[in-house]
């Protein structure tokens, strides 16, 4: 039998990613005039007619390049193999010893704790805690005959057992609710079927926006805490977890009474049918009491997120807030070694040898390398990082502070479509905190709405990994209804940040 060939258009986009990642060598290096300044001319910008011109590096220009062929392979052709090939490319490029590429890669410290964090997520998937938790609110007398309560609690729930499984919740739902659709009479195309069904990926982006846990804002809040720790002289924001998590939990519940008023007087869905839901259908199977061991993990998962949130509860001047802000890389690794160590029945709560397989490792080398090249490409040599922050300035000069939040908003929300929302999110962090620092501006705010937009996305099937869930639901829906009910909800979400996030942004942070 011989192999299946690639299909063309795979070859065309690899061909185009790879060309990407040489062009750097060969494309002319931007440059721009601004006015000149003391900060300009100590870091070496030559001084032409009274201007500063800060012009990329050649370095820059290819690991610029190399980074956008890379996202552009992760985009239209793959997720592993150009994560191998980038590194290649930058270790060859002369940029730093292959050695330093290497370390920087695996060695990194977030890089690490996240290493640990997904092995810790990838045992609470395996536990089936969150299975368990939405059968026994499933069973809930208050919801039966009640349409409206039904899909707030659906919605609810499905926001809050994210935080246990981001990326699979919706193999949670979903089953659950074709059950219910059958039951109720509903079919493939009725509003109701299709915007549930959306929603719940929306759900699922709403956990992975607030999130300070695991994955989503934790990768972005972590890189935002490591550069506060590597660079003291940038005034990078405290943005400390608690205080993120109580401003991302109002924006959520926000979005989510938002997303049924949307349903109830604009798309006027028809809720009827659900009268007919037959409680004993959802019970006709006995609910299990929940084992020792998803208890054990439930307990590890708590001390975890204890540790990471405490320090924003309790503060960082006294000895118990001071020790875990001190250490918080390593709560991961504390909660693996509870969950290996402590034992049920002669077994460890979670046997890591065996949730490995079920590792997401193309998750983790996706950010891995995309720190690495962010790193390389906005780094000491490049001026890059200068560059894209006096283009942003020039664009968003004569901005008030709530008019250049509600700017980035957009462009956050906008963007993240059509790229890795984690990676965008990496990438212009550092632009941003530069704009603030050089506007006299408090970053807190701004970030803080910044992080929660750029992890909004699922407009598009290259958006994220929700969203190419929900455009492979093709049993279900279509793309059209996909993209109407998608797109309503960014749009909402993103009201939501701008007219409650920011103020509340502004007074929390």
């Amino acid at each position: 039998m011989s192999a299946k060939a690639l299909p063309l258009s795979t070859m065309v986009h690899t061909v185009i990613g790879i060309g990407l990642m040489f062009l750097g060598y060969f494309l002319p290096c931007p440059s721009m005039s601004v006015p000149v300044n003391d900060a300009l001319v100590a870091a070496g910008f030559p001084v032409v007619d009274g201007s500063a011109v800060i012009t990329i590096t050649r370095m820059g220009m290819v690991n610029a390049m190399i980074f956008l062929g890379v996202v552009y392979l992760w985009t239209f052709v793959d997720t592993l193999w150009p994560c191998f090939l980038g590194v290649l490319m930058l270790a060859f490029s002369g940029f730093t010893p292959a050695a330093k590429v290497l370390n920087s890669f695996l060695g990194n410290p977030m890089v690490v704790m996240i290493f640990f964090t997904l092995c810790f997520a990838t045992a609470l998937i395996k536990s089936n805690v969150s299975s368990w938790l939405s059968q026994w609110i499933l069973r809930r007398n208050f919801i039966i005959g009640r349409p409206w309560v039904f899909t707030g609690v659906i919605l609810v729930t499905t926001y809050f057992l994210a935080f246990f499984e981001q990326t699979s919740i919706c193999f949670l739902i979903w089953p659950v609710m074709y059950s219910i659709f059958d039951q109720v009479g509903y079919k493939r195309g009725d509003r109701y079927v299709s915007i549930m069904l959306v929603y719940i990926i929306i759900m699922a982006l709403l956990s992975f926006a607030s999130d300070p846990f695991k994955t989503g804002a934790f990768l972005l809040l972590g890189n935002v805490w490591s550069m506060a720790a590597s660079n003291p002289g940038m005034n990078v924001p405290a943005l400390p977890a608690a205080s993120y998590f109580c401003f991302a939990l109002i924006i959520s519940l926000t979005s989510i009474a938002g997303l049924m008023l949307l349903m109830r007087f604009v798309f006027r869905v028809d809720v009827s049918p659900l009268l007919r839901l037959d409680p004993e259908v959802l019970r006709k199977e006995p609910l299990k009491p929940m084992t020792g061991y998803q208890k054990g993990v439930l307990i590890a998962f708590a001390l975890f997120a204890c540790w990471i949130l405490l320090p924003g509860i309790i503060g960082k001047d006294n000895a118990v807030g001071a020790f875990l802000a001190h250490n918080s890389l390593l709560a991961p690794l504390v909660a693996l070694f509870l969950v290996g160590f402590v034992h049920l029945h002669g077994k460890p709560i979670a046997d890591i040898s065996e949730t490995a397989v079920a590792y997401p490792w193309r998750i983790f080398l996706l950010i891995a390398v995309a720190m690495l090249l962010g790193d390389a490409m906005t780094g000491k040599g490049t001026n890059v990082t200068v560059f894209m922050e006096y283009m942003l300035r020039g664009a968003l000069s004569g901005f008030g502070y709530v008019p250049l939040c509600i700017a980035v908003v957009l462009l956050g929300i906008s963007c993240t479509n059509f790229c890795n929302s984690v990676v965008l999110g990496l990438v212009l962090t550092p632009v941003l905190l530069a704009m603030c620092n050089a506007f006299g501006m408090n970053a807190g705010p701004l970030m803080a709405c910044f992080i929660f937009a750029v992890l909004i996305a699922a407009c598009t099937p290259a958006a994220s990994p929700f969203a190419a869930m929900l455009f492979g639901n093709t049993q279900w829906l279509s793309p059209r209804e996909i993209v109407t009910y998608s797109v309503t909800a960014s749009l909402l979400i993103a009201g939501v940040v701008i007219v409650i996030g920011i103020p509340v942004a502004m007074l929390i942070f």
